[in-house]
């Protein structure tokens, strides 16, 4: 089988998303899968309906791929999601898809479909310019979580604790250049320093990780220092992560859930989560679980229309 795995920068252990890659590379190379890490931005996009099969890179031509497994997340541009696109239109299977990939990279458009769908969620405004800080303060109170649009292991995200504090970074955001986009969400107190990570793997949440900060932080992130430890999953946290990766049309995700008393609300999902931490805190092998469910999917889908994981029986498993 060939497999492209697409991946923002080149691949360097200084980058805190490459040990995820490399645990893919192990992983095929176990499964004698022909694994391929490329970066987006080397390709050539030529669109001619009279060209066929056509992906050029680093000025050279490729075959066709039977899977492209995509791990750029919130870090995904335009340039990468048209990539996606040409070659999903082309026929190429995808873990996650483009449409999937762009419904989370942007936090709230993450939240307005999960908001639409009924799901829980923490009360959110987009900010905008001037700052109305009179609305933050009616709608959402202090402390306030204050996030930019896009971003990635905790980075771009605060809490203010108070108005006299949120003032000041009011009239910062207010000088901030054209098109920086934040949100501002309402604080779970009760979930202060923890969240939990589940993985969904095929519609089906696989394990769940407890994030815990260890230095009083309201942040769990383990890339900021955390720690994971792994967490039961009862009925209705499964449920919900598996509704939330169906909401948004995600193969593969990590869903971050708060916990505010008896409920959970969804602070936000990811189309390629790190999965470092939760390995290790729960003993789970998720490239592996991935390319098993592919196998599982593949041979239920016998005799039905391809989809996804049916196009991918042949080439991966020999089925």
């Amino acid at each position: 089988m060939r497999c492209w795995l697409l991946f923002q920068r080149a691949l360097s252990l200084e980058i805190p998303e490459a040990p995820e890659v490399y645990r893919f590379i192990d992983c095929a190379a176990r499964l004698g899968i022909e694994l391929t890490v490329l970066q987006p931005e080397e390709f050539d996009l030529v669109v001619d309906p009279a060209a066929g099969w056509s992906a050029t890179y680093q000025g050279r031509k490729l075959p066709r791929p039977e899977l492209i497994i995509a791990r750029t997340g919130s870090e995904t541009s335009y340039f990468t999601l048209a990539i996606l696109r040409h070659f999903e239109r082309q026929g190429v299977a995808m873990v996650n898809g483009p449409a999937a990939i762009e419904a989370v990279a942007d936090k709230l458009h993450t939240l307005q479909m999960l908001s639409h769908a009924d799901i829980p969620i923490p009360k959110t405004i987009l900010g905008k310019f001037p700052v109305d800080v009179a609305l933050v303060e009616r709608e959402l109170g202090f402390p306030v979580v204050v996030k930019i649009l896009r971003s990635t292991r905790g980075q771009g995200v605060l809490l203010c604790t108070s108005r006299e504090q949120f003032n000041d970074l009011a009239n910062l955001l207010d000088g901030a250049k054209p098109g920086t986009d934040f949100l501002f969400q309402q604080y779970i107190a009760a979930s202060h320093g923890r969240d939990i990570r589940v993985l969904v793997i095929g519609g089906r949440a696989v394990a769940a990780m407890e994030r815990r900060s260890t230095d009083g932080s309201f942040k769990s992130n383990i890339s900021l220092g955390g720690i994971g430890v792994c967490h039961e999953m009862p009925l209705p946290l499964r449920r919900l992560a598996e509704r939330v990766a169906r909401t948004l049309g995600l193969d593969v995700a990590g869903v971050d859930v708060l916990i505010d008393g008896e409920r959970y609300l969804v602070c936000e999902a990811n189309s390629a989560p790190g999965f470092q931490g939760l390995e290790q805190a729960c003993g789970v092998d998720v490239p592996d679980l991935i390319f098993k469910e592919a196998r599982q999917r593949a041979s239920r889908a016998v005799g039905k229309r391809p989809g996804l994981w049916h196009r991918l029986a042949g080439t991966l498993f020999g089925k």
